[in-house]
């Protein structure tokens, strides 16, 4: 599970109410899913996919 906001991004949720989420090898880590979403989350607002880039507006700082 994960959870999205400006500030949060994609972050995974690892824990809900002391209780260990996931499966298998993934009890209360990110699993794949998660990762995934979240790879191409950096990759679309670093720039690094072009199917994106329309999306971005550079500013010069």
């Amino acid at each position: 599970a994960f959870f999205t906001g400006t500030a949060a991004e994609v972050t995974p949720i690892r824990e809900l109410d002391r209780i260990e989420l996931g499966k298998d090898d993934y009890v209360g880590s990110r699993g794949p899913i998660t990762a995934k979403i979240q790879a191409a989350f950096f990759d679309i607002v670093n720039g690094r996919n072009p199917k994106y880039a329309h999306w971005l507006t550079k500013v010069n700082g």
